[in-house]
């Protein structure tokens, strides 16, 4: 019963990935035996992958190798274990910073608490060492390179450590505890501090300045500046409508605006970078269901901070309005980006159709006429998610379209702006609302 893969035509990966299902089982992955947590992780990146959609196939998968890394006692340093080699003690040290990261992100973006304990775990960091500084006969490492050297570990050493003061922020922010703004300031000066000391070769930069580096290179930053991003919004989140006339909470507020509005920025310009003649028109299986799920939270962040402004424009100053001017066309430039992928993505024509709702009733400011004179763009209207986010901060005047050409709102989503439950939707963007539905009545 067996099937014959026939060598001169080259099965799909479907088909291999059902395979190395079939494998793992007749193996009975669930024996801690060595190699079976390597197996079991590679699998499950091998799903997040193929799947352009949120799915929770890679979510569940990933918790089953986590559980088995740690009945195998990958969460334990390997300098506490007996009778492991320097080697192998690296290379459980490599697997274990990696399960960490992924159970912590799927889990955030699935809604649910993560495996992995911080206070129940001593594995250090692995070295940042290049495959051939060490082999499997070493005495001994050698020392740890300094991070000005690129080595392919970098990016997951600096990643696990935002990754681990995302873990506080989460847990903070999900606590039924009312927590002080000291502890929420204390949480973002460690994070600021993590953001500082970002290795030379991971600082954020310009896709244009960027077309010589690789393009994992290249994603490698974008996704660490989007844990660090994403960590700042889910932190200072709910001072955006917290007490919004009290000036202590301002700094949080505006971190939180300005990290939302990043977050935008980055998917302008990976999704121009996407297509055709673009940097990543050829890896475009490279990019995550976890950055589209940044890019919608942040897009939620935005709504709320714009709707909050809103309520208060009649007094808002002329600074305060072009950057809720550049916020709004923003938001409407990813509106224009989701609806150029609705056609054949779910989470794109649900994202589509949320920001529709949510632009339809929150209008673009006023400008004085005084501030439109020393800065035209801001009374200019970006709609076409093709071009530069640039363009969607300030247009040229032969780029701009008249607000009513560009309909938002489809005829079936009839609904209130005042309607929406602001607290529902915080739950839904932390995936706490089962799934993963944005509440709009």
């Amino acid at each position: 019963d067996q099937e014959i893969i026939d060598p001169f035509n080259s099965p799909t990966r479907a088909i291999l990935l059902k395979r190395a299902g079939q494998a793992l089982i007749a193996g009975r992955y669930q024996k801690p035996k060595p190699y079976f947590v390597e197996a079991v992780l590679l699998y499950g990146v091998c799903k997040y992958i193929q799947k352009e959609e949120q799915d929770n196939d890679a979510w569940v998968i990933m918790g089953i190798s986590t559980r088995l890394a740690m009945k195998m006692g990958y969460h334990r340093d390997p300098s506490n274990l007996a009778n492991i080699s320097p080697f192998e003690g690296e290379m459980r040290r490599r697997t274990f910073i990696i399960l960490e990261a992924f159970d912590l992100l799927l889990s955030f973006q699935a809604g649910l608490p993560a495996v992995i304990h911080e206070e129940e775990c001593d594995t250090a960091p692995p070295s940042n060492l290049f495959d051939t500084d060490f082999d499997e006969d070493c005495k001994a490492l050698p020392l740890s390179r300094p991070p000005t050297d690129s080595t392919p570990m970098l990016y997951y050493r600096y990643k696990s450590c935002l990754a681990r003061i995302f873990r506080r922020i989460y847990q903070h922010a999900l606590s039924f505890k009312n927590s002080s703004y000291e502890d929420t300031m204390k949480l973002d000066a460690e994070l600021e501090q993590a953001h500082k000391d970002v290795p030379p070769s991971l600082r954020m930069r310009p896709l244009a300045l960027s077309f010589t580096d690789q393009p994992y290179i290249i994603l490698n930053r974008l996704y660490s500046d989007l844990v660090y991003l994403k960590s700042v919004c889910v932190l200072h989140r709910k001072y955006l409508s917290q007490d919004r006339s009290d000036p202590s909470f301002g700094y949080s507020r505006r971190a939180c605006g300005d990290a939302a509005l990043q977050i935008l920025k980055h998917q302008a310009e990976l999704h121009g970078a996407c297509q055709p003649g673009g940097l990543f028109y050829d890896h475009k299986w490279m990019l995550s269901s976890l950055s589209c799920h940044d890019f919608l939270l942040a897009a939620m962040i935005t709504c709320l901070d714009l709707f909050e402004s809103h309520k208060q424009s009649a007094i808002s100053s002329p600074e305060d309005l072009e950057a809720q001017v550049k916020k709004h066309d923003a938001l409407r430039h990813s509106h224009g980006i989701w609806m150029s992928r609705r056609e054949f993505s779910r989470d794109a024509r649900h994202a589509s159709n949320v920001l529709a709702i949510m632009l339809s009733k929150v209008p673009r400011p006023n400008i004085p006429e005084e501030a439109a004179k020393e800065n035209p763009s801001m009374t200019q209207v970006p709609v076409n998610g093709n071009e530069p986010f640039e363009a969607a901060v300030g247009y040229s005047e032969s780029s701009s379209r008249n607000m009513n050409e560009f309909d938002l709102v489809d005829q079936e989503f009839p609904i209130e702006f005042d309607n929406i439950d602001w607290g529902l939707i915080d739950q839904s963007l932390l995936g706490l609302s089962g799934d993963g539905d944005i509440p709009l009545n």
